[in-house]
């Protein structure tokens, strides 16, 4: 997990052991979330009317940390550690990317979605688009498309101090929320699977989405 060669927040690349989980092969559609908003009376999602963001089998955006706990909870389930998160996006190697290197399949590419529109969509793509970009486990979009809320409190030095053993992030209450994988508005190095990012829970912006996790009793 992480890296020794980013960002300072990426380092030091370390070794970690996760209990057994299933993750979602997808980012949760606004299909799918617009069930939970009609089953709850939850409030919609920021930007829910806007429809180049709506459409049913693309990710839904403009949900907080708040939110995406609430639709897990609904769903039984909760969101992904960030070692969870990055064990799905990377396997079991130090891949920087779900495909593997950066050109492994080309620079023109259809298997991510990031910045410009060579990949056929300037914002979000469908949740099942980009099969060829699939991780070493069969999951989508683990790169680019939108960046996607965790579980964890974000702590820039946690990697230094982080249990070898399912890491849940730094403990006590922080002040950012974790944020993996990258968005359309990101170049091909902003999607690496290695990055993070970090914004107050109660953030609903138009690039943050995320998947779920169900861990193994």
């Amino acid at each position: 997990m992480g890296t020794s060669s980013g960002k300072e927040d990426e380092a030091p690349l370390h070794f970690v052991y996760t209990k057994a989980f299933f993750i979602d092969k997808h980012e949760v559609s606004n299909a799918k979330y617009m069930e939970f908003v009609e089953a709850t009376d939850h409030e919609k999602p920021e930007f829910w009317e806007d429809k180049t963001l709506n459409l049913p089998d693309h990710p839904v955006v403009g949900v907080s940390w708040h939110d995406a706990m609430a639709y897990a909870k609904w769903k039984k389930r909760r969101l992904p550690t960030e070692a969870e998160w990055e064990k799905s996006a990377r396997g079991n190697d130090d891949r920087l990317w779900p495909w593997g290197g950066k050109f492994d399949k080309g620079f023109f590419f259809y298997f991510v979605n990031i910045f410009g529109e060579d990949d056929n969509y300037k914002k979000t793509a469908p949740i099942n688009y980009y099969q060829s970009g699939a991780s070493p486990f069969g999951v989508l979009n683990m790169s680019g498309n939108v960046w996607e809320w965790c579980l964890d409190w974000y702590d820039e030095n946690f990697y230094r101090v982080s249990p070898e053993l399912d890491p849940q992030g730094p403990p006590g209450k922080g002040t950012y929320k974790v944020l993996r994988g990258g968005s359309y508005l990101n170049s091909i190095d902003g999607v690496q699977v290695v990055r993070r990012s970090r914004n107050r829970p109660h953030i609903r912006n138009e690039i943050y989405g995320f998947r779920t996790v169900l861990p193994v009793p």
